[in-house]
């Protein structure tokens, strides 16, 4: 009898039955799913519990005293053990692990010799929780269509996300722009200080005309890259904090979102003021957007 295990097989065509169904031999097991797989006289019992964290056991049986014994197997991790056909190993696809927010299951198998002792655990280690590495670029407009108060707003915005974000992987840089552009930190400056507050305090609005789409080019060029502290394997975002009102900028958003889109760099607008209700359509450059004003 075979269980569990998807092993390639030939069968041909017979009468009859090919178990004794006079004169059987029962083996019985004081374990939970007990007979469940059963390959050759190696029964698994994958409900059986055991030392910490540790679920199922596999046994040998013998069919002249009718009594099964144990086949340790160090495994160090919950599994449930399943033996399987022609190659002498027992396989545990179901170590569970949280990971954040996330469950990931995995599993072992165990090569043993025909004494049915363990060689071999394959692998040797689970591997470890996938990381979620993010770097996160905040392009603020501060040209003169952003009021004072408005300005101050979204500075208190910027350090709340930071802060939103100060027990995970994320990195953050912050560039200012109307008609000229302002680097206020990059992603180094932000390994070597991670207070918010800090970062966003000494930050003056600059005034002018908006340029939003040559800031999106400066910001893919300059920011995103390993000299200013971005990485290569984090997942790439662009803030974009704004009215929505790009004023005399000598290039079109059709000039600068392919270059992001080849980049990797996910994008969103969130744009501020009731300026937005009026040129909401300039917001295109970014596939996900939102307002926020306050109630009046």
């Amino acid at each position: 009898l075979t269980r569990d295990c998807l092993t390639p097989a030939v069968l041909a065509l017979s009468r009859g039955f090919s178990v004794d169904v006079e004169g059987p031999i029962t083996f019985q097991k004081a374990a939970a799913g007990f007979g469940q797989s059963v390959v050759q006289l190696i029964v698994g019992a994958p409900l059986q519990t055991g030392n910490v964290n540790e679920t199922g056991k596999i046994y040998k049986c013998d069919p002249g005293s009718g009594r099964c014994q144990e086949i340790p197997i160090q495994s160090r991790e919950g599994h449930l053990l399943t033996p399987c056909l022609l190659v002498p190993q027992v396989c545990g696809p179901t170590v569970h692990r949280a990971c954040g927010e996330n469950m990931y299951i995995n599993g072992y198998c165990f090569l043993l010799d025909q004494s049915l002792r363990q060689l071999q655990r394959i692998p040797d280690t689970q591997p470890e929780c996938p990381k979620h590495v993010t770097d996160i670029a905040l392009l603020v407009d501060g040209s003169s269509s952003i009021a004072p108060v408005d300005f101050a707003k979204m500075k208190t915005f910027l350090s709340e996300i930071m802060k939103r974000f100060s027990n995970t992987d994320t990195q953050f840089a912050l560039m200012q722009y109307s008609h000229k552009f302002k680097e206020h930190f990059d992603f180094l400056r932000y390994r070597r200080s991670r207070d918010p507050d800090y970062l966003v305090q000494g930050v003056e609005q600059l005034h002018g005309t908006t340029y939003t789409a040559t800031a999106i080019r400066k910001v893919v060029w300059k920011l995103f890259t390993s000299s200013r502290g971005a990485r290569d394997e984090a997942t790439k975002v662009l803030i974009v904090i704004t009215d929505g009102e790009k004023s005399r900028d000598p290039l079109s958003y059709s000039d600068v979102i392919p270059e992001a889109e080849r980049a990797g760099i996910i994008r969103y607008t969130i744009g501020v003021s009731p300026a937005v209700r009026r040129t909401s359509m300039d917001l295109s450059p970014c596939p996900r957007s939102l307002q926020i004003r306050e109630k009046n």
